[in-house]
């Protein structure tokens, strides 16, 4: 009986000794374990691997496969990438001038029934306006009267006046062209103006129209020509002898009675030899000779 007691104490402390060595290495195991593996790794669970980026090619990177013709000949082509040109580079429409616009009629009445005909002369149209409508990009529409318009520019406003509004009162003044050393006077109205000077005052028609202020003169209930006033010394009016009053009848024999014809008959001065002008000083008819050279 001793002996048997003794066998079973001796397979108790090995038994024993077998658990604590298991539950030791369980220990140690679990310590390493959170020594060299990162957390987050741990639990049975793997960490998660992070997705790859998506490969974004270059345009230039397909051109190969169009030069190439995937589907034959008759898919070929080359491949030319849209480049944006830089903003610098986007230059802004011109605005028109006031100078280039011309009052027809008027209506006033409430806001909605005030409107305002005009004509860009530079672009031969016609619009009506309301009160604040932007006038062919010049400036927005101020104010109606009878007869008379204003817009503003630059936060002033401009009136625009209609062809037959009298013109105001100027002092007339008589004389030879004062073209300075680009006309020259040789003596009984015949003159020698430069060709480069007068050619490079044609250059830009609607500034050469801004020049001078031109409204319609009538005889007999026509328009007979245009009144010149506002003649501004160093434009192409002041070059070819225009003074303030007077009313410009015919350039080389092609009559002014309408803006058009008006515009068209300086423009049709570049690459001339000869100019004559037709006009009424101070009352009497006057013709003025030109040589262009």
């Amino acid at each position: 009986m001793p002996r048997a007691l003794t066998i079973i104490n001796a397979l108790l402390g090995v038994v024993i000794i077998a658990l604590l060595a298991a539950i030791t290495a369980d220990s140690l195991g679990r310590r390493l374990t959170s020594a060299f593996v990162p957390r987050g790794a741990g639990g049975g669970k793997p960490a998660p691997v992070a997705a790859p980026l998506p490969r974004i090619e270059d345009l230039g990177f397909y051109a190969p496969i169009l030069g190439s013709g995937l589907f034959g000949k008759a898919t070929q082509g080359q491949l030319t990438p849209i480049v944006n040109a830089p903003a610098t580079a986007q230059a802004a429409a011109p605005a028109t001038a006031p100078a280039e616009l011309m009052l027809l009629g008027t209506a006033v009445g409430s806001f909605r029934e005030t409107f305002a005909l005009v004509r860009n002369t530079a672009k031969q149209e016609e619009r009506v306006f309301r009160l604040g409508d932007m006038v062919f990009d010049a400036g927005r529409l101020a104010e109606v009267r009878k007869e008379r318009a204003f817009i503003v520019v630059g936060g002033k406003k401009v009136e625009l006046l209609t062809p037959m509004t009298p013109p105001a009162a100027a002092p007339a003044s008589s004389g030879a062209p004062q073209g300075g050393g680009a006309v020259a006077n040789i003596g009984g109205g015949n003159f020698v103006i430069d060709q480069r000077a007068l050619n490079a005052a044609l250059d830009n028609p609607a500034q050469a129209m801004s020049d001078a202020r031109l409204l319609p003169s009538q005889k007999d209930g026509k328009v007979e020509g245009f009144r010149a006033s506002e003649v501004k010394p160093n434009g192409l009016f002041a070059l070819v002898g225009v003074k303030n009053g007077d009313v410009l009848l015919r350039l080389n024999d092609f009559p002014m009675d309408s803006p058009d014809k008006a515009l068209q008959s300086f423009i049709a001065l570049k690459g001339q030899s000869k100019l004559k002008l037709d006009l009424i000083r101070d009352g009497q008819p006057t013709t003025f000779n030109y040589d262009i050279r």
